[in-house]
């Protein structure tokens, strides 16, 4: 087991057993996540890329668009900069010559990764004929809310990973904030997120149809 998946180990524990985490020790673990994506994650990432990417002739830049429990996209440019963001770190890729916390089983990693299952998305329809498809599963999950309204599902008091689903409180999970200045909770599989939508739907009786897609 790496450091980073004792990390999130840790981290479910803890929201199993009820306990919220304070924003000093959000930071901290945001911090230590980040390092350990570096030193390890990245390295890895290096010894894999490397002996494809260097068959490439032209300058390009990759971006790797992961968000959990989606599918995972990489975006090609030629330009150099592909974004503005002033939060942007850049980090090379660099063979890390030891990797001793890894396991020496990759066979058996590639086999589990071949394992999950395929990535969904979300479908919702409105009475009214809206139709809400965006390509990632959050997305949709998001702009059905926001649809519905934020502080209108914010009354329902959802929970996700005993967290409010909706609230201005910062988790150590994935959140998307809205033009109102809440948080919604995205770190959840496809499934889950429908759960959601039907109960929203079924509490305000909304009629939504609600469909997993492939």
């Amino acid at each position: 087991m790496t450091k980073l998946e004792t990390l999130y180990q840790s981290i479910n524990g803890l929201k199993e057993l009820g306990l919220s985490l304070n924003p000093e020790i959000i930071n901290e673990v945001n911090i230590l996540e980040e390092e350990l994506i570096k030193n390890e994650v990245i390295p890895r990432l290096s010894e894999s890329i490397e002996p494809i990417i260097t068959k490439i002739q032209r300058p390009l830049v990759l971006v790797i668009d992961y968000v959990p429990n989606e599918k995972l996209s990489v975006r090609m440019t030629r330009k150099r900069v592909i974004t503005d963001e002033v939060e942007t770190k850049e980090y090379p890729l660099v063979i890390k010559e030891n990797l001793s916390d890894y396991p020496t089983q990759d066979s058996e990693r590639k086999r589990k990764f071949t394992e999950k299952s395929p990535k969904t998305g979300l479908i919702v329809k409105f009475p009214n004929g809206k139709v809400v498809n965006n390509r990632f599963a959050y997305e949709t999950f998001i702009e059905t809310i926001e649809l519905i309204g934020v502080e209108k599902v914010k009354k329902l008091n959802l929970q996700i990973l005993n967290h409010d689903l909706i609230s201005k409180d910062e988790s150590i999970y994935a959140q998307h904030k809205t033009k109102e200045g809440y948080l919604i909770i995205t770190h959840s599989s496809t499934k889950s997120k429908k759960d959601v939508l039907d109960k929203i739907s079924k509490e305000y009786n909304l009629g939504l149809e609600i469909e997993i897609r492939n």
